[in-house]
């Protein structure tokens, strides 16, 4: 039977497949009930996306390699000379290196340990190295996007749609509408009701979620009236710590302080023992006694907890943090430039539709 590509779940999923037919094929049976593959791509959309997109990514450097092979093989043969000459003199003409850029570079780094016990020549020659290299891989990319728009490259397999994801918010989760801690109270919209709506999956032992906090900050700051940015809990199982912040983190929230007690943890996260959380929200919970009895009975914020982690694991989530821009999933300590990207251009379609 010939394989085509199946586009399963409104474009959310693609499946190889064999058309139609096998999308209502059961994938497998439970007590004599059968799930079909297009049920299966739906409860799974996320994993399957990340499937088919790790497929296409590989199809596509194997396209790239063989196209340049070919591309410095024509070169060699036009110029009558090696592939390994060709290319070389390609790069030597276009991937230049200014000694500007090399400076730069270098005062850059002059204060890294690793790179200052290398003397000055030495320096030069590694910072150069390395401009030399990624400038020819940007040549490089130039000469694919060209080969792509004049059809001398063409990839025919599909490249798998982005899923977007429905998730609804509700009165359990802790949303802000502003950079300070205290930006909790609704400005123009309120959660689903403002163009952007942000869901954070993240956890107080991860570093990479503190990373990317300047980046949230400034989002926050420079879409103020136009954002909602919620934060569910992902505490993963390899931090022992990441709980317990979590569930005092809620119980400041009861207070109407979780996000204060939410920056408190992050700007200390190695420091989050039970002594040390009951320091953080002592000093920002009206009602001391509350709080601690909240944080002494913590199997009643595990419900809370628990359910955050399953909506995560249910579009796809398996590590911190990952952001859902209007549905959208973006995952790691992601740049300013990634988010206002996406965000923009989901202003943009708000604005055309």
């Amino acid at each position: 039977m010939k394989l085509t590509a199946l586009r399963v779940c409104l474009g959310l999923a693609t499946i190889l497949g064999a058309g139609s037919a096998i999308a209502a094929e059961p994938a497998f049976k439970v007590y004599g009930t059968s799930v079909s593959m297009d049920e299966v791509a739906k409860e799974k959309q996320g994993d399957f996306y990340e499937i088919e997109k790790k497929k296409y990514e590989l199809i596509e450097s194997m396209a790239y390699e063989k196209f340049m092979e070919k591309f410095w093989e024509k070169k060699a043969a036009d110029q009558k000379t090696t592939v390994a000459e060709a290319r070389r003199v390609y790069m030597e003409k276009n991937a230049k290196v200014s000694d500007s850029e090399v400076k730069q570079m270098v005062e850059k780094y002059k204060d890294n340990p690793q790179f200052a016990k290398f003397n000055k020549d030495e320096q030069q020659k590694q910072v150069r190295e390395f401009l030399r290299d990624r400038s020819s891989r940007n040549v490089e990319m130039d000469i694919i996007k060209q080969g792509r728009k004049s059809g001398d490259l063409a990839i025919s397999f599909p490249e798998p749609k982005e899923p977007v994801f429905a998730i609804v918010l509700n009165d359990a989760d802790q949303t802000r509408y502003g950079p300070g801690a205290d930006d909790i109270k609704p400005i123009v919209c309120d959660k689903m009701s403002c163009p952007i709506t942000i869901v954070e999956y993240s956890e107080f032992q991860c570093p990479f979620c503190s990373k990317a906090m300047p980046a949230v900050k400034r989002i926050l700051t420079e879409y103020r009236g136009k954002i909602s940015w919620t934060v569910r809990d992902f505490p993963l199982s390899f931090h022992d710590r990441a709980r317990p912040a979590a569930v005092a983190a809620h119980c400041a929230g009861d207070q109407g302080k979780y996000w204060g007690m939410y920056q408190a943890m992050f700007d200390n996260q190695t420091e989050l023992q039970d002594e040390h959380l009951k320091k953080y929200a002592l000093k920002l919970v009206a009602n001391k006694g509350k709080w601690e009895d909240c944080f002494k009975n913590a199997s009643a914020k595990n419900p809370v907890i628990d359910a955050n982690m399953e909506s995560g694991m249910k579009v796809g989530v398996t590590g911190t943090p990952a952001f859902f821009i209007n549905g959208r999933r973006l995952s790691g300590a992601l740049p300013y430039e990634e988010f206002k990207r996406v965000i923009d251009e989901e202003l943009t379609r708000r604005k055309k539709s």
